[in-house]
């Protein structure tokens, strides 16, 4: 019995697994296909059989067949491209994969073993371009943040950190956005596997040791068929004492210099969370749908500072300052979610999400006898729609049309040293159009256009409204199956910060005053790459060189007015940033991995205040595993940075650490730390604003020798379940402008 497989390009697939199987399912031969897609079975009975056929990346399928005569020629059989892999497929060699335009990443058994969130087995699999800090859940690149999916769904912190491992059977990293992804800087997909019974409950708590923080959840899920139900909550909390602060400043007035110097003296800092989430999903092979609410509380009973300050100059005198900030929200959303199989090459896509957010926000400066206040009540509304249309063509062409809108009404009461109502209301809208175009097999065209239309109104204020064009281009040349180069330009805008279109000023002490400024334009974005990937045995490469342009720059500026220091926010200068990167990611051995990242850059500002500044960084990542046990080493080099946006040089010290981990069954163990034999970790930040300079050194309980304790456990019933998404978005809507 012999035949052949091909994918929906009629190209011959290799190393296709072909089971031959009676038709209750069981085991009769197998084998996989050779280099041009076909298989062969000798000595088989004539009978009724059922052909199996499944390979990494292809979706599975089963033919019914009769073996009749010798040499029985089997219908040639048509793989569909598919994100789904087999449980019982081994896979030798290489855990990266590269496709055309993403990364397909295979975790090993010590990779998910030794993880108890999806953010852990993110770190564990050590992609080059990618930066994972799975103590704070951040995963970025070399253009920005990477945009996190959980089964072609857009993901938060939560849906990642109560991902469980073991669910999850390969992960999509998209270098190259393309389709559903292509208006990402990067993407990583999560794909996981779907079950129709039984459930889960799940408990982890994690415990700060050198200074009060913890963190603890519970989550629990129900499938039914098709539809599950899932239910999550939380706590958070951290009180923190001893944050230590010496800086001094010069403030040139035009017949007069105060010079001030101000050490702090005692600080506390306060704060806890509640959370909690429905969700209810439907999934099938043509749709996905969900519905979900949720509730966040987030509450800062305390957050103050004592100082001592000695000043000279024209005021010659000491003096004691105390500042004190107390601020509470709550913030109740829903959002609905549908993806839909139109036909079997195209999908569309939406997401509408509403939330109300109520912020009260106090603060309180007093500087001997004087005392400064204020007290802020803002109502804040929130819409969110995404709607995203894919084809699949042929050739491997693809074409997305993507909408974004995002609008916000905000009414705000401020009391105190200044009375206002400010009632500001923005909305942005983007329209993209992404087209994919394969020449051959070694180069690829990726294009998009779009427009960006951004509107917002200050009362007493004119309408402001910008149109702004969009692009992203990229040309991928793949010159061998594990290497390739890719060109990549891009064109775009940033929003105005929402926080500075007002126009109260906010007393920062009795000498300084913040202002907004209702008039904020938006900058404009220029970034060109030069990239190349690699993989070259144990060995995963990838090395950059980028530059990136920022026209009008909003950036912070001080200027006098009368006896006061006036601190306010403008745009218009020019900022430009060259990097070099490169990343290596090594197996040494099954047990032994490592990573290392290293980079430099060159900054250069223009105009009105212009800098020039380069900077070093490098990291240092280390995996062992060794049976239920896993010990993790990782560091990072002092770093001199310099903000294009606050024109502040800051100098941010040594960091390391290291932690190990338990894991077995449905437990999970780990203990870290971080900084075990720093006592004293500084910051540093300096600026020269011309009629105001600053220099400050900052260090805290937090920053020092510091520990953790994290203890998770999940309970399942009925079948295995696989954890559902926790969409709890925890940030907390708001326009208030409070000083820093």
């Amino acid at each position: 019995m012999k035949g052949n497989v091909v994918n929906t390009e009629k190209k011959s697939l290799e190393y296709v697994t072909v089971r031959l199987l009676n038709l209750d399912s069981t085991f009769v031969a197998g084998t996989i296909t050779n280099d041009l897609g076909n298989y062969y079975f000798d000595k088989i009975k004539k009978g009724d059989f059922l052909l199996a056929f499944s390979s990494i990346g292809y979706q599975s399928k089963c033919i019914h067949v009769k073996a009749v005569n010798d040499k029985q020629l089997i219908p040639t059989v048509t793989l569909d491209s598919s994100n789904v892999v087999l449980e019982e497929v081994v896979v030798k060699g290489s855990s990266f994969i590269r496709k055309d335009d993403h990364v397909l990443v295979i975790p090993d058994k010590q990779q998910v073993k030794h993880a108890s969130t999806g953010y852990d087995l993110l770190y564990n699999l050590m992609i080059p371009s990618i930066e994972v800090n799975k103590r704070t859940g951040t995963v970025s690149t070399f253009g920005g943040e990477v945009s996190l999916y959980i089964n072609g769904e857009k993901a938060d912190y939560r849906d990642v950190q109560s991902l469980r491992p073991r669910d999850i059977e390969n992960v999509e990293y998209y270098d190259v956005p393309t389709g559903k992804y292509a208006n990402d800087v990067a993407a990583i997909n999560y794909i996981v596997k779907q079950y129709k019974a039984g459930g889960y409950i799940a408990l982890d708590g994690k415990q700060n040791i050198g200074y009060l923080a913890g963190d603890y959840n519970v989550s629990s899920k129900i499938n039914q068929g098709n539809t599950s139900y899932s239910v999550w909550g939380g706590y958070n909390m951290k009180d923190v004492e001893g944050a230590h602060i010496e800086s001094s400043e010069k403030i040139y007035f035009p017949n007069y210099e105060v010079d001030r110097n101000r050490i702090t003296a005692d600080s506390k800092n306060r704060n806890n969370q509640q959370y909690a989430q429905l969700k209810i999903s439907n999934s099938t092979q043509k749709h996905n749908i969900s519905a979900q609410a949720s509730f966040v509380r987030d509450d800062i009973p305390e957050e103050s500072r004592s100082d001592l300050l000695s000043y000279s100059g024209k005021y010659t005198h000491s003096a004691n300052s105390k500042e004190k900030k107390i601020s509470e929200s709550i913030q109740p959303s829903a959002s609905l979610y549908g993806r839909f199989k139109l036909t079997k090459n195209q999908e569309l896509e939406f997401k509408l999400k509403g939330t109300y957010s109520q912020n009260n926000y106090t603060r309180t400066y007093i500087e001997e006898k004087q005392t400064s206040l204020s007290d802020v009540e803002e109502d804040m509304y929130s819409m969110e729609f995404s709607g995203k249309y894919t084809m699949q063509m042929k050739k491997r062409n693809s074409l997305n049309v993507a909408l974004y809108h995002l609008h916000n009404v905000s009414s705000s009461t401020y009391m105190g040293d200044y009375d206002s109502w400010q009632h500001l209301w923005s909305g942005e809208t983007l329209l993209f159009l992404t087209y994919a175009q394969k020449w051959g097999k070694h180069l690829t065209m990726i294009l998009s256009p779009g427009i960006s239309m951004l509107n917002y109104k200050l009362h007493d204020e004119n309408l402001q409204q910008y149109f702004y064009p969009r692009l992203r281009a990229n040309l991928v040349y793949q010159p061998m199956k594990r290497h390739q180069i890719r060109l990549s330009a891009s064109i775009g805008n940033s929003t105005p910060q929402r926080s500075l279109l007002n126009d109260i000023d906010q007393t920062v002490d009795f000498i300084q005053i913040q202002r907004g400024n209702p008039n904020m334009g938006t900058t404009k974005f220029y970034r060109a790459d030069i990239i190349y990937s690699g993989l070259l045995g144990n060995l995963n490469l990838q090395t950059r060189f980028n530059y990136t342009g920022y026209i009008d720059n909003v950036f912070s500026q001080y200027y006098i007015e009368g006896d006061k220091l006036i601190n306010t926010f403008y745009y218009g200068d020019n900022a430009h940033v060259l990097t070099a990167n490169i990343n290596l990611a090594y197996r040494i051995s099954n047990g032994l991995r490592t990573k290392l990242s290293g980079s430099y850059s060159h900054n250069i500002t223009t105009g009105y205040f212009p800098h020039s500044y380069n900077n070093v960084a490098g990291q240092l990542d280390i995996n062992y595993f060794l049976n239920d046990f896993a010990l993790n080493i990782y560091g990072g080099i002092q770093s001199d940075n310099f903000d294009v946006w606050k024109l502040a040089y800051t100098k941010s010290p040594a960091t390391y650490g290291a932690s190990v981990s338990w894991s077995h069954k449905g437990w999970y163990i780990e203990a870290g730390t971080e900084n075990p034999f720093t006592r004293h970790s500084r910051y540093r930040e300096h600026a020269d604003y011309g009629v105001y300079q600053y220099n400050q050194v900052q260090t805290s309980r937090i920053y020092q020798r510091t520990g953790y304790v994290k203890l998770a456990y999940t309970f399942d019933f009925g079948r295995k379940t696989s954890r559902d998404k926790n969409d709890v978005d925890r940030s907390i809507n708001s326009a208030i402008m409070k000083v820093n």
